[in-house]
């Protein structure tokens, strides 16, 4: 048998260094060098865009939508074409107006005004005059080469905060933006003397505005500057908490949306339809003030920026629900991320730990059990890995799913692979060490499920049966021992396909004599039952052959079957041992099938397996006996058939059993009579003769009778 201890000490040489592998490369080496992280960033997007499109977002809760104070002022086809592009500056002076109208809170332009429009100057002072009278505005200034860009000379002056654009900071690989940099850290660039610079000590220098201590800031993202006006929240609170932070990005599932709705022209139309999780409202339809009054009320005390979303006049970048996103959303999301609160934080490094501990020994420790009880345990806990990772999003955790499911596969696939190996060993020896005496069915089963095969001492509820060739000693003397061994071997064979065929476990050939038993090493309904069958075919099979040969070659044989408690298992030394029952219950058996002797009978079996075996088998009763080292009697049953066979109703078995009521009531002269009637059906009935000769013995007085037959031989 294969060694269990030697099993597990081999899979743990592979678990125990898988384990620490991922531990290094999942936790330890962070996203740059893992392995698995583009794998991670594909599961990522899936699991915000799984549960939307499969339309179960809103009962999980994961369908939550972007705020309705943000706004995206789109400077889209609509307005280029009836304005031209580039978009004039002198057109956001009456955007900047109406917005003031609107009373909107705060205005962001996610649009650079580095260069000087040098054929229309008025252009320029257009924007600035607007931006004099607007006072809650936020542009924008970019870092290039380790250098400030600062805008036109007077945007940095008469803006409320100066932020940055660079939301790709923390751009993945793949070109998409999950993760971003609140404020572009302040101390990117080095003094001389190799000392961290604070940035905004910088912009003070080029005319920034400081308010409220920002100038111990780094630089904001438009989309933190943005909520930081809005919230009334001084930009150095902020900094403290995110300076050197990325924030992951809980995306907000996209709609249907349609612009245009102030516009009698698109009334009734679905013109201006777009798929976003923000409200856009067009350039165009703010500088003519053709706004619908959801917008205005959107717009009152709300959040507003500016950018392009023309086709191919702005940046875009893929998020989870599309490859083209244009990148002012991004700002948008960062906002609305920060006014819920609902960011996503990375789950713990003892969760993560122990997560991918089990999920590496999860194969490991079922490896015992059957492949499809293995395999379904690995999609079940590949699955509610999956489902936690994505539910993990309702609780704000950014729970990853790839180095579990990888640490599970690969767990999996060593186990099969080893399974497939050890268990081929295993199974080998199992055919190799029962095909000899489990009938084939037996042996299938125990290769196919080897945990159903207990080696060592068990204590079972067990049937043992003893079947001897009467007659083959005799036959010796008049055989040679090639004729006799090749005889032999054909009744045992011929009898011992009889056992298999209902299941028992040939225990062994002693001699002529053949011990099998039932119930073990599998559980057997009613193998009480299984064996009185197996006896009965036994009896039928001799009657057959016995047809073929000369009378001088016919055998009968004897059958002792008993039940009961007995122990069972691999019995022997190191080197040689075999599977055998031992227990009193045995000794018994083999008693019984001697006891047949006493009574001339075929079959004997005791009470214990007679209460089970009536219910199909049809059995009669021949006496109570006390065996060779048994204090107790015995009840003692003769089975002769099946039930459904009818067997009952013949004439031998009618007056067998009105004489054995007569017998036990002592009524000897009666019972005599039905006695001889029943030798009359059938002369050959060894019990029917051994009542008769007794009845008449005890008429004589030549022998007394109190119940009880104690045999004083073996």
């Amino acid at each position: 048998m294969i060694n269990k201890k030697s099993e597990l000490k081999t899979l743990m040489k592979f678990g125990i260094p898988w384990t620490f592998f991922l531990l290094i490369f999942s936790i330890f080496l962070g996203d740059y060098l893992n392995p698995l992280r583009s794998l991670e960033r594909k599961w990522s997007d899936f699991k915000f865009v799984a549960p939307a499109f499969a339309g179960i977002a809103d009962s999980l809760g994961l369908a939550l939508e972007a705020d309705s104070k943000i706004s995206i002022v789109a400077i889209d086809e609509f307005s280029t074409q009836k304005y031209g592009w580039p978009f004039k500056r002198r057109y956001y002076a009456p955007l900047l107006a109406n917005l003031e109208k609107y009373k909107v809170k705060v205005v962001g332009f996610d649009v650079l005004f580095f260069d000087k429009d040098r054929d229309n100057p008025e252009n320029d002072a257009a924007l600035i005059s607007a931006l004099k009278k607007y006072a809650r505005t936020i542009n924008l200034l970019t870092i290039e080469n380790l250098e400030i860009k600062k805008p036109i000379k007077g945007i940095m002056e008469n803006s409320l905060y100066m932020a940055q654009p660079h939301a790709d900071t923390h751009m993945d690989s793949d070109g998409h933006i999950r993760r971003m940099n609140p404020f572009y850290p302040p101390y990117f660039l080095d003094s001389p003397d190799k000392q961290k610079v604070l940035l905004y000590k910088d912009l003070e220098k080029l005319g920034a505005k400081k308010r409220d201590g920002a100038e111990s800031s780094g630089i904001p993202l438009l989309g933190l500057a943005a909520y930081a006006v809005y919230s009334d929240l001084p930009l150095d609170v902020l900094s403290s908490e995110w300076m050197d932070k990325t924030l992951r990005l809980k995306f907000r599932v996209p709609k249907d949306r349609y612009k245009h709705r102030g516009r009698k022209e698109f009334e009734g139309k679905e013109d201006g339809l777009y798929y976003s999780p923000f409200r856009h409202i067009s350039a165009a339809d703010i500088i003519e003030d053709k706004l619908s009054p959801e917008e205005k009320e959107a717009l009152k005390d709300g959040i507003v920026l500016i950018g392009a979303t023309a086709t191919a006049a702005f940046d875009h970048y893929p998020n989870p629900f599309s490859p083209l996103t244009p990148g002012v959303e991004f700002h948008a999301t960062l906002i609305d991320n920060l006014m819920k609160g609902d960011y996503l934080r990375p789950v713990s490094l003892w969760f993560r730990f122990s997560l991918l501990i089990s999920a590496v020994w999860l194969p490991i420790i079922l490896q015992p059990r059957k492949i499809k009880t293995i395999t379904w345990s690995v999609i079940a806990a590949a699955f509610f890995i999956g489902a936690l990772s994505v539910l993990s999003l309702k609780k704000n955790w950014d729970m990853d799913f790839m180095p579990y499911f990888v640490g599970l596969l690969v767990s999996y696939m060593y186990v099969m692979a080893y399974k497939s190996i050890v268990e081929g060993r295993e199974k080998k020896w199992i055919k190799n060490t029962f095909s000899q005496y489990l009938s084939p069915k037996v042996v299938e089963i125990i290769t196919q499920d080897p945990s159903k095969l207990v080696l060592g001492g068990e204590r079972r509820d067990m049937t043992v049966f003893y079947m001897d060739i009467a007659g083959f000693t005799t036959m010796s003397e008049r055989l040679s021992p090639e004729d006799l061994t090749k005889k032999l071997n054909y009744y045992l064979s011929e009898l011992t396909e009889i056992v298999h065929k209902h299941d028992g476990v040939v225990d062994k050939y002693i001699g002529d004599c053949i011990m099998a038993f039932w119930n073990a090493p599998l559980d057997q309904q009613k193998h009480r039952t299984l064996a009185c069958k197996t006896a009965i075919d036994c009896i039928k099979k001799v009657e057959e052959l016995n047809k073929t040969v000369s009378e001088n070659e016919r055998i009968s044989v004897r059958v002792g079957i008993n039940s009961g408690p007995m122990v069972v298992g691999n019995m022997g030394s190191n080197t040689r041992f075999a599977y055998t029952v031992l227990g009193d219950n045995v000794n018994l058996a083999s008693r019984l099938e001697g006891a047949n002797k006493f009574f001339h009978s075929k079959i004997m079996v005791s009470r214990d397996v007679y209460e089970e075996a009536k219910d199909e088998i049809y059995a009669r009763f021949l006496g109570s006996i006390r065996v060779v080292g048994k204090a107790l009697p015995v009840d003692v049953y003769e089975p002769a058939g099946l039930l459904s066979e009818g067997k009952e109703s013949l004439p031998l078995y009618a007056e067998y059993e009105k004489g054995i009521k007569y017998f036990y009531n002592k009524d000897y002269e009666k019972a005599g009579k039905c006695f001889k009637a029943a030798i009359e059906a059938d002369p050959k009935d060894g019990p029917s003769a051994f009542y008769l000769e007794l009845c008449g013995r005890i008429i004589r007085g030549e022998e007394s009778f109190d119940g009880v037959f104690n045999l004083t031989s073996k």
